[in-house]
């Protein structure tokens, strides 16, 4: 029936009116969401107002909240983090979006598809971006790796169990240094796991994943924001780094959504790195796509440029890209290869590996990564209150890990918290193994629902009074 229909905005009225919301910004908000469809509008906002009138006269006598607009002087957007990593891509210069479709990543190369005809400056130039469900994941990270090689921005998107099949086309992709993105949403594992459900349980799978060893980076986002910006960011380290870069976000991110000021195009760059063209071929008798360099990375072409015959394989190749097991060739490739890492520490600068928030020189440190960040600012606001003095240490570049400026700043802590949301502390054990710093307390959650302020702001509280055990629990959320 056309009332089953509406159910959904017959709850949001009711839900408005006990809160004695303006009904004229719900009202927006209906006419908006159902744009393309003016036909439903009318009955939509009719359903609106009787529940919203229904409620208000009923109930709001006895309901003891209320949420009032507030007023704002910069232009705001209502965004998911799906939302926000797909805009990012797109005005980061991705041009190639694969995927297989999967909970919680298939929302983002949905939005790009929804929006693939771009507007450009010049209205005689047309731009889009190309989107491809592909039948497997397997298909989606070697398509993406091909789009790479052509010049054009690419990447895919997957969650745990297609970021496992993936995994050849990684090694791949590490073998022949291509440029390729990989947004990996988590939710809990392992194996199907909590495919509705969050986790941050795969920090060690994405920095380790793949046969052998090569270089990659591992960026995790810790807010919404930050989602937009480092899916920019992640291209520009891919090109000029000449590797894969994997994207971490929490389903907690990708799927909630906020009201945030518009992000700020100014900021942002794109930086291709080292690619060369034609005239800079000219008198080069024999074009090395992998030649042996200081930094680990060479000059790149994309494929098709006159002049620059090379070759790609799974096999360890030489400087040309032929196939070679020579041993001494063998050891030269793989510390090239692997120097990218000493590169990426020294090129990339601090404050895009790490933010710190709170007093420096306190006594307690919380170190974690990913989405308990809100929950971890807002519970140390609290406890500012009441006059306790704590740092937090956001991680977001986790691999490789800036372990020389870690050191300085954990061992500055007398006591140093992992927060984190898997069972066995993962960043804590990598810092731990990466400097030899441990961590005094851990607060871990792992029953699929995000962290809250108020549980984040417990643990701590019994930590700072000297009553907390080693390790604390989280069980929020039904």
């Amino acid at each position: 029936s056309q009332v089953t229909r509406m159910i959904n905005v017959l709850t949001v009225g009711i839900s408005f009116g006990l809160l004695n919301y303006d009904l004229k910004l719900v009202d927006n908000a209906v006419k908006a969401v159902f744009a393309e469809k003016p036909k439903v509008i009318d009955m939509n906002l009719y359903a609106l107002r009787t529940a919203y009138d229904y409620a208000r006269e009923n109930f709001s006598t006895n309901f003891n909240h209320s949420l009032l607009a507030t007023s704002v002087k910069e232009p705001r957007i209502f965004i998911s983090g799906n939302q926000a990593v797909a805009i990012g891509k797109v005005l980061g210069g991705c041009r190639i979006q694969t995927y297989y479709p999967i909970t919680p990543a298939a929302d983002e190369s949905e939005h790009i598809e929804a929006h693939e005809i771009l507007k450009t400056t010049k209205a005689d130039v047309p731009a889009g971006v190309v989107v491809v469900q592909t039948e497997d994941e397997i298909a989606a990270i070697n398509m993406a790796s091909g789009a790479a090689l052509t010049g054009a921005r690419a990447s895919t998107s997957t969650s745990g169990p297609g970021f496992s099949l993936m995994v050849e086309g990684l090694s791949w992709a590490g073998m022949n240094e291509v440029p390729v993105v990989i947004t990996y949403y988590q939710r809990g594992a392992p194996s199907t796991g909590l495919p509705t459900r969050h986790g941050q349980d795969d920090l060690r799978f994405a920095i380790h994943a793949g046969h052998g060893e090569f270089p990659r980076i591992v960026l995790a986002s810790g807010d919404i924001q930050e989602c937009f910006y480092d899916a920019i960011t992640a291209f520009n380290y891919a090109e000029k780094f000449q590797l894969p870069v994997i994207h971490l976000i929490d389903k907690a991110l990708a799927n909630s959504s906020q009201t945030m000021p518009v992000f700020d195009i100014s900021k942002i760059r794109i930086f291709r790195g080292e690619i060369l063209d034609e005239s800079e071929l000219e008198g080069i008798s024999e074009y090395k796509r992998f030649a042996f360099t200081e930094s680990g990375v060479s000059p790149r072409v994309v494929l098709g440029t006159r002049g620059a015959v090379h070759w790609y394989a799974g096999d360890e190749h030489n400087e040309v890209g032929h196939i070679s097991e020579e041993s001494q060739n063998r050891t030269r490739m793989m510390e090239k290869r692997m120097r990218k890492l000493e590169t990426i520490d020294k090129e990339v600068p601090l404050e895009e590996k790490i933010n710190f928030f709170g007093n420096r020189d306190a006594e307690y440190l919380i170190v974690s990564w990913g989405s308990p960040k809100g929950a971890i600012i807002e519970a140390m606001e609290r406890l500012a209150e009441e006059g306790f003095s704590i740092g937090f240490l956001q991680v977001r570049m986790v691999h490789p890990l800036p372990a020389k400026p870690l050191i300085g700043i954990l061992q500055k802590a007398e006591k140093r918290i992992d927060v984190e949301m898997n069972f066995s502390g993962q960043l804590g054990g990598i810092i731990m193994e990466k400097t030899g710093v441990h961590m005094d307390f851990q607060i871990l959650k792992y029953n699929g629902r995000p962290m809250t302020t108020t549980e984040v702001y417990n643990a701590l509280k019994l930590i700072l009074m000297g009553k907390a055990p080693k390790r604390q629990v989280l069980t929020y959320g039904s």
